[in-house]
């Protein structure tokens, strides 16, 4: 696991192995190895280090700003505008695009998760095939 120098995670790491020393060390020890759980933190003080997912995170604010803007909604609604939100930046391209109509269409994280560039919530001009959850 990877994340930023916060307070939050610093001091999750610190409760968490301060929790191991209590409890069965070697169980807990070979139970997260085998799962390929190991905690890296960021340098302190190197923002720069989170760009790509921080940018990612400006742009998830974004959607769901743009989705929802000041309404007053409820816990549905708000799961809805997530998974519109979700959507739209799945189907960002991973690859350079063209500007070229001819060319193929680049590669989404949609192509990889449901079969095609969009989705049910993301984009209409984007779609080239009919969305099949069953596929």
């Amino acid at each position: 696991m990877l994340s930023d120098n916060s307070g939050n995670f610093v001091r999750a790491n610190r409760e968490l192995r301060e929790l191991v020393e209590v409890l069965d060390q070697d169980r807990i020890s070979a139970s997260t190895a085998n799962q390929g759980v190991i905690w890296h933190f960021n340098p302190p003080l190197a923002l720069h280090f989170g760009g790509v997912h921080e940018t990612m995170i400006k742009a998830a604010k974004r959607a769901v700003e743009a989705i929802l803007g000041n309404a007053d909604i409820t816990d549905e609604e708000l799961a809805t505008a997530f998974t519109g939100a979700e959507a739209l930046l799945n189907s960002r391209p991973l690859t350079y695009q063209s500007a070229n109509p001819d060319d193929d269409v680049p590669l989404t994280a949609n192509h990889f998760l449901i079969g095609q560039a969009g989705g049910q919530f993301a984009p209409e001009s984007v779609d080239e095939i009919a969305y099949s959850p069953k596929k």
